[in-house]
């Protein structure tokens, strides 16, 4: 891990800003469950601040459930989804079934128009300011990403984010159980630069609502963001089907 590479967030304080950056890799998978962080003063060493700011950026993931600290064993990155225990265990369960048997465009895209509008509502109300950060971070990476399979990572990573700063950790395991469960992965040729661009444009319109704190208009540019989905699978039906079923399950936006 090239720690020293972090991106920086000179509009937060440095601990927030490490939270950040630390939760970005994570986010973007260069952390996987399962990862050991160094130690904290070889961590301040690396990235070139104090053992304090250090503690501080790990206390705060350490809250958000994104790490796990323990005295002998140091600091380990956790899922979302490992982090539910039984209830995890029991939404697993449940998207299984799903998945097994009930694969329909329609019942796909109830479930998305259920769950994801409300979850940006909610995220609206409790952003922070590091998350704001972090959410246009993604939001500006994402319009400038011409590499079709790297823009699949960071629409996800979007919508994973978005439930995770509702600070409620069973949204958290809920959307990201549905992300490996029932979208387990994208198909590239429903991916087009046309899509990537109407995506990124409907993503900035879902930020802007959050950041500016507007549950009702997060909620209307989310459920409008399913509908296109919904309508581009459509259009995909008429030539295949199963191509349009996976469109819907696979994407979390039209990318």
């Amino acid at each position: 891990m090239e720690w020293a590479s972090l991106r920086r967030s000179e509009s937060l304080s440095v601990p927030d800003r490490l939270s950040v950056d630390l939760e970005r890799l994570i986010i973007d998978g260069q952390l996987k469950p399962g990862d050991r962080l160094p130690p904290e003063r070889e961590l301040g060493e690396l990235l070139g601040v104090s053992r304090v700011s250090i503690r501080q950026a790990l206390h705060e993931l350490e809250s958000r459930g994104l790490i796990d600290r323990r005295p002998g064993r140091g600091t380990i990155v956790v899922s979302a989804a490992s982090r539910g225990g039984h209830a995890g265990d029991a939404l697993s369960a449940l998207l299984d079934a799903t998945a097994a048997g009930n694969t329909e465009l329609s019942r796909i895209m109830e479930l998305r128009a259920v769950i994801e509008p409300p979850i940006a509502a909610l995220a609206a109300t409790r952003v922070t300011s590091r998350d704001i950060a972090q959410l246009r971070a993604l939001v500006e990476e994402m319009e400038v990403e011409t590499d079709l399979e790297r823009y699949a990572v960071l629409d996800r990573a979007f919508h994973q984010t978005i439930s995770q700063y509702t600070h409620n950790p069973l949204l958290a395991q809920l959307t990201e159980l549905i992300a490996s469960e029932i979208a387990p992965s994208r198909r590239r040729a429903l991916q087009t630069p046309e899509r990537r661009i109407a995506s990124s444009a409907a993503h900035r319109r879902i930020f802007e609502a959050i950041a500016a704190h507007d549950g009702p208009k997060a909620e209307l540019e989310a459920r409008a963001h399913v509908e296109s989905v919904l309508l581009s699978a459509l259009r995909a039906s008429s030539a295949d089907p199963e191509i349009a079923a996976s469109s819907a399950a696979t994407e979390s936006t039209p990318a």
